[in-house]
């Protein structure tokens, strides 16, 4: 499975607009996940690791109101510097960060139609 993760890794990371790709398990570990080669990372190692903890927590809490809303397909969030997305999948979460300036739906469907994720909207 992390080969799949690693390859699907490496197609995102060929998109100029993504910074960052990663696999999470639902502890808010990295996987698999790397930034594009010519990107300088805007936080450190620590701060990343309390960045996916959040990003899996806040999909756990989403997840409780799935069976009124149905399930989440992604979510977004536009910062100053990047717009992060996050994707739950099976027991493991899609964190990708792109440049500021991303149309995120446009982005998603990319990301979603690059990874072969089902559209849950």
């Amino acid at each position: 499975m992390s080969d799949d993760f690693t390859s699907k890794c490496e197609l995102l990371l060929k998109e100029p607009e993504i910074r960052f790709a990663g696999f999470l398990d639902m502890m808010g570990n990295l996987i698999v996940g790397s930034f594009r080669d010519d990107v300088k990372p805007l936080k450190t190692e620590e701060e990343r690791k309390k960045m996916f903890i959040e990003a899996v927590l806040r999909i756990r809490t989403r997840q409780d109101f799935d069976d009124n809303l149905g399930p989440v397909s992604y979510a977004a969030a536009r910062r100053k510097k990047v717009v992060t997305f996050t994707f739950p999948l099976d027991n493991v979460v899609l964190f990708v960060s792109a440049e500021s300036d991303v149309d995120i739906d446009k982005m998603a469907h990319k990301i979603m139609n690059l990874c072969s994720i089902e559209n849950n909207s």
